[in-house]
C-alpha cells in the first residue's frame, strides 16, 4: 500500500489528537514542497510522538470503542511511518537531504555571491535552490542512481552527466566552494574526492551535507578529513530538521 495513503488510514481515527494532527499537516506541506521541485520552506519538526501522547490516543480509541489491543498497535505502527517518512521522501522523490529554505538564507546570507560546483547533484534541487538565493551553481552528476525511483528521474535544475572525479578536474578550477551532499555510506570515494579538492590550485572549501559517522560518507573520511570551526555553519544547521533519528548537518572541510 502507498506510504501516504496507509499513513492516512491509520491516522484517520486518532485525528482529534493535536499531536497527529499537526504531523499529518506537516508531512503533507513537506510532500507538496518537495513534489514541486522545491526544498523544505522550514525544517520539518520531530515527527515521532512521545510516549506522553499515549494516554490521549488510548482515550480517543477507547471512546470509539477500539479494542486496546489495537490501539496499542496502532499507536506503533504510525510511529513507524512517522520515523520513516524520509525514506519515503528518498526512493519516491529521489530526495536525500531535507535542508531547507531557511537554511539556505542563513547559508547565503553569511557566504554571499559564491560559485559552487555541486557533485552527486542528484535531481538538482539543491542547486536550484542555491541559485534561487543569487549564487551560482554547477550541478553535475553521474545519474547511477535513476534506476532507483521514478519519480526522482525528473530534474528541476540543468544537472550535467560526470562522475564526481571527472567533475572536480573539469570544473574545479571555476568555483570557490564544492558542495557533497549524502555521499552513499561506506563508499571510499568521499576521500579521494577530498584529496583531488586539495590539489586544485585556488584550494576551493569542500562542504558536506550528512551526517557524521550514521549514513551518509565513509567511516575513512570521518576519521580522516579535518572539520574546521564556523559559526555560519553552526547557525545554518540550527535550520536542518531534526524530525528523525538521521542528525543531518553542514561540514566545512579545509
Amino acid at each position: 500500500m502507498d506510504y501516504l495513503l496507509k499513513l492516512k488510514q491509520l491516522a484517520e481515527p486518532y485525528r482529534s489528537n493535536f499531536d497527529v494532527e499537526v504531523r499529518l499537516m506537516e508531512i503533507k506541506r513537506c510532500v507538496a514542497e518537495i513534489s514541486q521541485g522545491q526544498l523544505l520552506s522550514r525544517p520539518l519538526p520531530i515527527l515521532t510522538l512521545a510516549e506522553d501522547c499515549w494516554l490521549d490516543f488510548l482515550t480517543i480509541g477507547i471512546k470509539q470503542q477500539l479494542p486496546t489491543v489495537q490501539i496499542e498497535q496502532d499507536f506503533r505502527d504510525l510511529n513507524h511511518l512517522f520515523a520513516n517518512f524520509r525514506k519515503y521522501l528518498q526512493y519516491h522523490f529521489g530526495q536525500w537531504t531535507l535542508i531547507s529554505q531557511q537554511a539556505l538564507s542563513i547559508w547565503t546570507k553569511y557566504w554571499p555571491h559564491r560559485h559552487y560546483l555541486e557533485l552527486m547533484a542528484g535531481n538538482g534541487v539543491l542547486a536550484k535552490g542555491l541559485t534561487a538565493y543569487g549564487q551560482k551553481v554547477i550541478a553535475t552528476d553521474s545519474f547511477a542512481w535513476q534506476g532507483e525511483n521514478n519519480t526522482g528521474r525528473q530534474l528541476h535544475f540543468p544537472v550535467q552527466d560526470a562522475d564526481a572525479l571527472t567533475a572536480i578536474k573539469k570544473f574545479g578550477p571555476q568555483v570557490d566552494a564544492i558542495i557533497l551532499s549524502w555521499s552513499p555510506d561506506r563508499d571510499p570515494i568521499d576521500v579521494v574526492i577530498a584529496q583531488q579538492i586539495r590539489q586544485l590550485p585556488q584550494h576551493p572549501d569542500l562542504i558536506v551535507i550528512g551526517e557524521k559517522f550514521g549514513v551518509t560518507n565513509s567511516e575513512l573520511f570521518w576519521h580522516t578529513q579535518p572539520i574546521a570551526f564556523s559559526p555560519q555553519v553552526q547557525l545554518i544547521n540550527r535550520y536542518l530538521p531534526q524530525h528523525d533519528l538521521v542528525k543531518e548537518q553542514v561540514f566545512l572541510i579545509r
